[in-house]
């Protein structure tokens, strides 16, 4: 697997909705990957990538790799 969780926060939307924004680091393509949980359930986001953050849902949402925000 290519995927490395870098870091999560906590982000609000405009009408004070807060979200939980995953930084990833994709190792294959070289490349930093920035998405909000809510996106999971969208096509935009590679279904192996999908699947990773998946696994480790519990962990982002008990706060393991927030360092700020």
């Amino acid at each position: 697997m290519s995927y490395h969780i870098m870091q999560t926060r906590k982000i609000s939307d405009l009408k004070g909705q807060s979200q939980i924004q995953v930084q990833v680091m994709d190792t294959g393509t070289p490349q930093i990957i920035y998405f909000t949980l809510d996106e999971l359930e969208k096509d935009e986001l590679p279904e192996e990538l999908k699947e990773y953050i998946r696994g480790i849902l519990p962990q982002i949402e008990d706060g393991r790799w927030r360092y700020g925000g």
